[in-house]
């Protein structure tokens, strides 16, 4: 049973290409840090945001905010926690 587990573990990991699944955690949009929620808000300033999570993308933090335009269109913007706007 040992072995049968471990070689479903190898094949999952390189179903994966060996890399670390990316992992959303919420996050209240009170809690975003000012300077980042300025970023985004200075690039889209008619873009009403309601929802933001923190990821690590590509082995940097992120913040992912998601809004919408009054228009209806939604956007997801991602912010590094050093403030470079990701496109």
């Amino acid at each position: 049973m040992k072995t049968n587990s471990a070689l479903l573990l190898a094949g999952v990991l390189v179903g994966c290409g060996g890399e670390a699944l990316e992992v959303k955690q919420p996050l209240p949009l009170d809690q975003v840090p000012a300077e980042i929620m300025k970023v985004a808000q200075d690039r889209y300033p008619d873009l009403k945001f309601s929802a933001a999570w923190t990821e690590v993308e590509d082995g940097q933090n992120v913040y992912e905010l998601k809004g919408q335009y009054s228009n209806g269109k939604m956007l997801e913007v991602e912010v590094t926690t050093d403030g470079r706007l990701l496109e």
